[in-house]
């Protein structure tokens, strides 16, 4: 079935939305599971001698054995002239991340039986057109052409305005509270698309993450998890991290044996850092009229915590508008990508593509590539890189691998 794909590729954890082609009319976004059922992939991957992908879990069982294939953290990096050093081969982390786009990608047309027509892809606000460059250029190398990449804050009110009327000019301010950073900014809505006006991203890590590592220390001593283990701290960390989500919904959990921690305890410890977030909110909607805000939105996988809704509602209750945590923050992103994608105008349907010739995505007028016509070099010399072999994406077959060209360099000297 014809489809559009909306991907939030985030610091922790990566979500996909698509929309399909139902009745003559787009449908609405739909999340696809995208690791043994759930909404969501861990952002994280191994990359094999042959240069095949595991991405998530599959990834992570590599961990003991061979960790110096695995790469993770890799959004952020986009742009660092220092690559990954995976094995004995470099990546630059835009080709990382290119590459669990493409995995992504690859999943859902094989689900689909047809690749998708367009993707539109989120990245942080603050990311410089040099940046987006490099992330366009990776993917536009592994066989991805078209992808349009958006700031993340334009998915998140794409998203909002899904289920909530705006003006057209009236503003929205977004909070996106991640995995590992935090994001605040304000958009307007214009006729055709939202503006993205300002933006905060402060450096500290004021996430999930964040959150994660203050329950660690909380259940350490009483879990009796030697610290100095690396193996036994990461099956902490990660008992932690699920009974985060998990108070979220009950009012207690068991983290290790004999250790129970209460939905009372885990918000005495979260409530610095979420009203930190939230303070960061209430500052940059501050600067927007009074009659011109429309709304306040919390998104982001840690927005799910009750006690973030809450401060908000409490914190914000001067603001003239709503106060708006998404129904599920956590696929907010993927869903406003997805919307983005739908096109404005129907037009014939594009002959069928088969799901293992790889992700091919066209893009029509009215919604342009942002970097098709950019002229990287208006925007001064790349930073220098280290003297060592950057492998470059090959084009995906059944499932998107990273692998070096088949060429020789003699065979590349005579095409030349």
């Amino acid at each position: 079935m014809r489809h559009v794909l909306g991907i939030d590729l985030g610091a922790t954890r990566t979500t996909a939305a698509v929309c399909r082609w139902r009745g003559g009319t787009w449908s609405d976004p739909e999340v696809v599971p995208l690791q043994a059922g759930a909404p969501w992939v861990d952002s994280v991957l191994h990359v094999s001698p042959e240069g095949g992908l595991l991405a998530g879990q599959a990834a992570l069982r590599h961990t003991t054995t061979e960790p110096e294939r695995i790469a993770r953290g890799f959004l952020h990096r986009v742009g660092d002239p220092v690559p990954f050093v995976l094995g004995d081969t470099s990546y630059p982390a835009e080709a990382l991340a290119a590459g669990l786009i493409g995995w992504v990608a690859d999943g859902v047309a094989e689900a689909e039986g047809i690749a998708a027509e367009r993707i539109v892809v989120t990245h942080p606000p603050g990311w410089s057109a040099y940046r987006r460059g490099l992330l366009h250029q990776a993917l536009d190398e592994a066989g991805l052409p078209g992808v349009l990449a958006l700031p993340s804050p334009i998915p998140a009110a794409e998203s909002h305005l899904a289920t909530h009327d705006m003006a057209v000019g009236s503003v929205v301010a977004v909070c996106r509270i991640g995995g590992e950073h935090l994001e605040t900014a304000v958009l307007r809505r214009g006729p055709y698309a939202f503006e993205l006006l300002a933006h905060d991203e402060p450096p500290e890590h004021e996430a999930g993450a964040h959150l994660d590592d203050l329950l660690v220390r909380h259940v350490l001593d009483r879990a009796g998890t030697d610290s100095a283990d690396p193996a036994a701290m990461a099956r902490l960390r990660a008992a932690c991290a699920a009974a985060k989500e998990r108070l979220s919904l009950v009012p207690e959990v068991v983290v290790a044996e004999g250790v129970q921690v209460t939905r009372a305890e885990f918000e005495a410890l979260a409530r610095p850092v979420l009203t930190a977030a939230v303070s960061r909110l209430e500052r940059i909607a501050a600067g927007v009229p009074a009659d011109q805000l429309a709304a306040a939105v919390l998104v982001g996988g840690s927005a799910r915590i009750p006690l973030a809704g809450e401060l908000a509602r409490a914190m914000l209750s001067a603001l003239p508008c709503p106060v708006v945590v998404d129904d599920d923050p956590g696929t907010a992103l993927c869903r406003g990508a997805a919307r983005a994608a739908r096109p404005r105008t129907e037009p014939a349907p594009p002959p069928p593509v088969e799901a293992t010739s790889g992700s091919l995505v066209t893009v029509g007028p009215e919604l342009p590539a942002l970097f098709g016509d950019a002229d990287l070099d208006d925007l001064g010399p790349p930073p220098e890189r280290p003297p060592v072999e950057i492998t470059p994406l090959e084009p995906p077959r059944r499932r998107f691998s990273l692998s070096r060209r088949a060429a020789s360099n003699d065979e590349r000297d005579e095409d030349r």
